[in-house]
């Protein structure tokens, strides 16, 4: 009997102390040096929690797998408090907080691992629970991104002019 509240005990724990990013959503793209909006949703428990802080990191993968989020955050974007709460109108989402979080302009391009360190007390014992988990996303240069559009402008263009030199 004692094994099973202890489980129930440790299951309720785990259940309440899961947050997870609402956005951005795996596969973004996000373009160095601009801003990012990081959600963070914790949804609602039955077992108290106290919130004690937020730590978001951004790392490269280069051309290995990305790096675990629980030995790495890379660069770190925001640490400080966390204070998820409803939006409006209520129910729409659970209790989040949103970040507002640039990408260093000078961040290699490719994909990239979003990573958060959550850390909170959790039940009647205050038991400190620190939990990480992420999202890849793809990183590119803003020059690349503006490159790559004077090219199609660009080719537009000459492709006009050709047509209009068959005529």
């Amino acid at each position: 009997m004692k094994s099973y509240i202890t489980l129930l005990a440790l299951a309720s724990i785990a259940v309440a102390q899961s947050a997870q990013i609402g956005t951005p959503q795996q596969g973004t793209s996000v373009v160095a040096g601009s801003n990012v909006t990081v959600m963070i949703e914790k949804p609602n428990s039955l077992t108290s929690t106290q919130e004690v802080a937020i730590v978001i990191g951004l790392a490269s993968c280069g051309n290995a797998p990305c790096p675990n989020t629980t030995s790495k955050l890379g660069e770190i974007l925001y640490q400080g408090s966390f204070n998820p709460q409803y939006s409006s109108p209520p129910g729409a989402l659970p209790p989040h907080q949103n970040y507002s979080l640039q990408v260093p302009a000078s961040f290699a391009a490719g994909q990239a691992i979003l990573g958060v360190a959550h850390l909170s007390l959790v039940g009647a014992a205050m038991a400190p629970t620190l939990e990480t988990f992420n999202t890849t996303l793809m990183v590119t240069n803003a020059e690349s991104s503006t490159d790559s559009t004077a090219a199609r402008r660009s080719m537009r263009i000459l492709g006009y002019r050709a047509l209009r030199n068959l005529e």
